[in-house]
């Protein structure tokens, strides 16, 4: 990006984990809070070409690591269903893939913001950033 000379912009999936670490998670959780500071120190480092370096602190996402049965096991440790379980946010609302790509997307149109995270978790106080 940089020999081309034109900018453009790097997206990072931080995840909840790099902001607020669950138990159990200490793997996932490294390798996410390693992309937390990468984010960081690549806007740090590239702002001056005008690459842009921002992140997604997404939860609860059904996905490939989050699937059916890993959803029932977290659910049932909290003594939840598995939709509640989704849905236990601040807005009681489960959120999707295509929200967390909606973020992704959004991000890349601000053309004058480096170095930014997005929440997209429905409310969670824990892994707000302030």
């Amino acid at each position: 990006m940089v020999s081309q000379g034109f900018g453009g912009s790097i997206s990072l999936n931080l995840s909840k984990q790099s902001i607020n670490p669950g138990k159990d998670f200490g793997p996932y959780g490294i390798a996410k809070a390693s992309s937390l500071f990468s984010m960081k120190q690549y806007a740090l480092e590239f702002g001056k070409y005008n690459i842009r370096v921002n992140g997604i602190n997404a939860d609860r996402i059904k996905s490939g690591l989050l699937t059916d049965q890993f959803i029932k096991e977290r659910a049932k440790a909290r003594n939840m269903s598995s939709t509640e379980y989704l849905n236990n946010n601040l807005l009681q609302k489960q959120v999707t893939a295509e929200d967390v790509a909606e973020a992704f997307f959004a991000q890349l149109s601000f053309e004058k913001t480096t170095g930014n995270i997005i929440t997209v978790d429905g409310g969670n106080i824990e892994a707000s950033l302030r």
